[in-house]
């Protein structure tokens, strides 16, 4: 999908963990437009205590396209604890290029809180992806 964006600065950002929750996001970012459902090829979910996503062919994760402003990233970044928790990546995918962020090595897998689990789940209701998906992948980050 090819994306028309807005004449201004801004930039294409993949959310897939807690950044996918519509009030969330809308406290974090107010100026953050919600483009639509998205999932990225190649690539998998996984637990580290947060949300990240690592290498996979063949697998898929399902998230959200954000298109966001400079004021947005920087909001972002200190709510994903930018650089040191997490660092940015940028992906490409059917001729979007867009910023994703990615859990900092050496990655521990462990499972999350329960209320950082309701907000995932929240972000897949707004989202209406699959909760199959969330599941899965929490069942397989713990056992």
């Amino acid at each position: 999908m090819k994306l028309n964006l807005l004449q201004r600065p801004t930039r294409l950002y993949f959310a897939y963990g807690a950044n996918m929750a519509l009030e969330a996001m809308k406290y974090r970012c107010p100026n953050a437009i919600p483009l639509g459902a998205y999932t990225v090829r190649d690539w998998r979910l996984v637990f580290c205590h947060h949300a990240t996503i690592e290498p996979a062919p063949g697998h898929e994760v399902p998230g959200c396209l954000w298109n966001i402003t400079p004021a947005c990233e920087e909001a972002l970044d200190q709510f994903e604890g930018f650089p040191q928790y997490y660092t940015k990546m940028w992906l490409e995918q059917d001729g979007d290029t867009f910023m994703a962020y990615d859990m900092n090595p050496p990655l521990v897998y462990n499972a999350p809180s329960a209320s950082y689990i309701e907000m995932l789940q929240q972000g897949y209701h707004d989202w209406d992806l699959p909760v199959d998906y969330l599941d899965e992948a929490l069942y397989h980050g713990i056992n």
